[in-house]
């Protein structure tokens, strides 16, 4: 964070949900300040979306891409990320109770993000699975237009983001759900440009174009 504060023009970054957001922004913002920068270093959080006409049809394409998954290779997977063997784990059970972060012994990080998704979400193994593999615990949006614009809003009136990496959990239909759908919205509400006016990711980026 300190190498951030210090030499980023923008930083991407992972939240599972706002108040991690809010965290990792405010203290990124003040180490900004006291390296004594002046410049504006945009924060974009990781962001999967799953977009519907409704909610529930939302919510079944996210059903579909997670029963397409290799599931013995997501269970290897997972069981690189919990340390411990998770073949045996039944896809459509809920997940094991698994031992508390004080108790871990392997990298935090990510299982900190693995507790609060389970903690939060109450998803079965299968569940759990899909949400890694699409977003390795970065926020997952799932809902109309609407909702998802709303959501990314509230994050960005509300230190959470800057802006946001669109991860799209399939391709092409992923990011195409995002630009013919959730962008127009965006654009209505006056969030996001409605033509380019530079010719660099800098310049579109808000950064020092010199």
């Amino acid at each position: 964070r300190d190498l951030a504060a210090r030499r980023a023009e923008a930083i991407y970054a992972v939240a599972y949900d706002l108040p991690a957001a809010q965290a990792y922004y405010r203290d990124i913002k003040r180490r900004v300040q006291a390296a004594g920068r002046e410049d504006f270093v945009p924060i974009m959080p990781g962001l999967v979306t799953y977009v519907g006409s409704t909610e529930a049809e939302a919510r079944a394409k996210q059903r579909e891409l997670d029963v397409l998954l290799p599931s013995d290779a997501s269970l290897r997977q997972l069981g690189m990320f919990v340390l411990q063997d998770c073949s045996a784990w039944e896809l459509d059970a809920p997940v094991p109770v698994l031992p508390p972060l004080s108790e871990f012994t392997g990298p935090k990080g990510r299982y900190a993000t693995i507790l609060r998704i389970i903690e939060t979400e109450k998803p079965t193994v299968r569940q759990l699975l899909g949400r890694l593999a699409a977003g390795g615990g970065h926020c997952t949006m799932v809902g109309t237009p609407e909702q998802i614009a709303d959501k990314m809003e509230h994050w960005y009136r509300n230190e959470g983001a800057d802006g946001f990496n669109l991860m799209p959990p399939s391709l092409p239909g992923g990011i195409d759900d995002f630009v013919e759908h959730v962008i127009p919205v965006l654009q209505r509400r006056g969030l996001f440009r409605t033509e380019y006016q530079h010719r660099t990711l800098r310049g579109h980026l808000g950064l020092e174009t010199n």
